[in-house]
């Protein structure tokens, strides 16, 4: 199925490739780690300083090993997702320092918001993974916070889950806990997040990251993007150039590092806001970069990553509603793999909403029921039912319908479908209000998914063990 909005002609992503290939060939990707530059060297690559300049044939070699696709084993084997072919995979926002309350209120984040998040994406119907911090805990010491986050993701969840990237440490840590539970690392048990700088650069710890995880061949989504105006061309053309080169050379060093590492293509870009200098979020200009990132992946021929349901608001007003389904419906149209932030983002990713999550939930089922292939069975064209009830039929109660009513059409758990006089009866009628008793409802009937407690000794003796060092 092409769930495709934007395929470009073959001659324009051609031209992308021989642009970035230009630019890995005469300018380079800077890489400040004297391993990488290692690894670089010993395969016959051309290095200045911390400059790595990458030619065509050694772009292709590389890109060949990646696969098409590639499955991540859950803890509870029935929720495994595979990445890559035509499937949509989403999990909710990633990294956000604060907390907005219904009020407008910003707090900072805490473990206990670190935890009613995995809560949430356990419960959740249509968020099939993780993110690997959901939010960045205050209360906890910054060196040692990704072993709590992993901890409360590995214990309370039992959905696929990402690895932390934010170190060299937190790599070999999340390696090491995976280890706990599955006893070895040899095939997909986590994804990791992998972002560059722009322009043209990985900072040291995104490297050792890229390393860490395709050292045993763990799924890397390696993602670039840049601030079109600000760290990148104005222009969307310039943006993917940039983005696209920076992403394909840290594509080569996992593939140099073992050929066949899983790894899913990201590109993204938005622009500056002219009047204030500040980054923005859910633009026109950010959607098409997300629109596009589908026809690049299909060019490489590799699973491709996108950004979710952003938005510039703090609060679930028009504009929350409109720009995350326009950045959601953008990816889901145009064959995008996984979307990260797709549950709860507030205000250029700086900020999480329990409310704005559980709305997002409503926009993550519907993009996937739109997406879903229609039925064209003979029991779906239903030619006998139609010819037997003719003109004067009532469907209705029909075993056809009977028999399909539960799950044929998407229904919302929160948006309205009522007629005015009962809409003017309800109680709450605010949406904010709705959402936040719909959250207590699900965190009240949370349970947490079954583990073998020998396991869970061990995964907690780890944690507390290393943070002691």
């Amino acid at each position: 199925m092409n769930r495709a909005i934007i395929n470009f002609e073959q001659k324009t992503l051609d031209t992308i490739h021989k642009y970035s290939l230009e630019l890995l060939r005469d300018t380079g990707i800077k890489f400040p780690s004297e391993k990488a530059l290692g690894i670089f060297k010993k395969h016959g690559f051309r290095t200045g300083g911390d400059m790595v300049f990458l030619d065509e044939k050694d772009i292709q070699k590389t890109m060949e090993t990646v696969p098409s696709a590639f499955t991540i084993k859950a803890r509870n084997p029935e929720k495994s997702i595979r990445i890559g072919d035509n499937n949509y995979v989403m999990a909710p926002g990633y990294g956000p320092s604060f907390i907005i309350e219904p009020s407008g209120e910003k707090r900072d984040a805490t473990m206990a918001d670190v935890q009613k998040f995995c809560k949430l994406v356990q419960t959740s119907k249509h968020l099939d993974f993780n993110s690997s911090m959901v939010v960045q805990p205050n209360d906890v010491p910054p060196g040692t916070a990704h072993l709590d986050i992993l901890l409360a993701t590995m214990l309370l969840t039992d959905k696929p889950i990402m690895g932390s990237s934010v170190s060299e440490a937190a790599a070999k840590d999340s390696l090491k806990l995976a280890e706990i539970i599955w006893e070895n690392t040899n095939e997909p048990v986590m994804i990791s997040l992998v972002d560059s700088l722009s322009p043209l650069q990985y900072a040291s710890e995104m490297i050792e990251s890229i390393m860490v995880f395709a050292e045993v061949g763990q799924p890397l989504i390696i993602h670039s993007a840049c601030i079109l105006g600000s760290t990148g061309p104005i222009t969307i053309a310039g943006s993917l150039v940039i983005s696209n080169a920076t992403t394909l050379a840290g594509i080569c060093l996992a593939q140099l590092v073992r050929p066949g590492t899983p790894v899913v293509y990201g590109l993204g870009g938005t622009p500056m806001e002219m009047r204030t200098g500040g980054y923005i979020n859910a633009s026109p200009e950010d959607a098409k970069h997300t629109a596009i990132v589908g026809a690049l992946g299909r060019y490489y021929n590799m699973p491709c990553r996108s950004q979710g349901a952003l938005t510039e608001s703090f609060c679930l007003d028009y504009q929350a509603g409109m720009e995350s389904a326009v950045m959601l419906t953008a990816a889901a149209l145009s064959g995008v793999h996984v979307s990260l932030h797709t549950c709860g983002t507030y205000g250029s990713m700086l900020a999480m909403s329990y409310e704005k999550f559980i709305a997002d939930e409503d926009l993550c089922g519907a993009m996937k029921k739109l997406i879903k292939p229609v039925e064209f069975t003979d029991d779906a064209f239903a030619m006998d039912l139609i010819k037997e009830l003719s003109t004067s039929g009532n469907y209705l109660m029909q075993m056809h319908t009977m028999g399909r009513c539960r799950d044929e059409f998407f229904i919302p758990d929160l948006s309205i479908r009522t007629i005015h006089n009962k809409w003017l009866e309800m109680e709450p009628r605010n949406l904010t209000q709705r959402a936040g008793n719909l959250l207590k409802k699900r965190l009240t009937e949370y349970e947490k998914p079954d583990i073998d407690l020998d396991i869970e000794k061990r995964l907690v003796q780890y944690v507390n063990k290393r943070k002691e060092v």
